[in-house]
């Protein structure tokens, strides 16, 4: 009896745990307002305009979008982000050393529109 008890309990604490990640995020306006700002970003990016700058306020808008994640918390959105974080960090640091060729801007920008639009979708597909 004691060692059902033991495992009941075992089962009960672990599992609250993995339960947790099942659970939906609620919608927030905040997070769906700052998506909606990085989409729009990603898809206005003059690649003949000034890349670096672009791409320094493009990721302040992403730093400001995982702070807010990290401290609610929202756990769905935070490995997109990072990766979307890594992607525009290396434009930034691409740019910083030099003019960037324009298939370069182009490509990099059709990824950061994609990655945008999947953090939206799930951004935007919450209740």
């Amino acid at each position: 009896m004691k060692n059902i008890i033991l495992a009941l309990a075992f089962v009960g604490l672990t599992g609250c745990s993995t339960i947790q990640q099942w659970i939906p995020v609620k919608w927030d306006a905040n997070q769906s307002h700052s998506i909606t700002t990085i989409q729009q970003t990603t898809r206005n990016f003059d690649c003949k305009g000034d890349i670096a700058q672009q791409s320094r306020d493009l990721a302040q808008k992403i730093e400001w979008f995982e702070i807010y994640a990290k401290s609610k918390p929202t756990r769905d959105v935070i490995v997109p982000v990072g990766k979307m974080q890594d992607s525009v960090k290396e434009m930034v640091d691409r740019t910083a050393k030099g003019p960037v060729s324009p298939t370069y801007c182009e490509i990099k920008k059709k990824i950061l529109i994609q990655q945008a639009d999947m953090i939206a979708h799930t951004v935007q597909g919450r209740f």
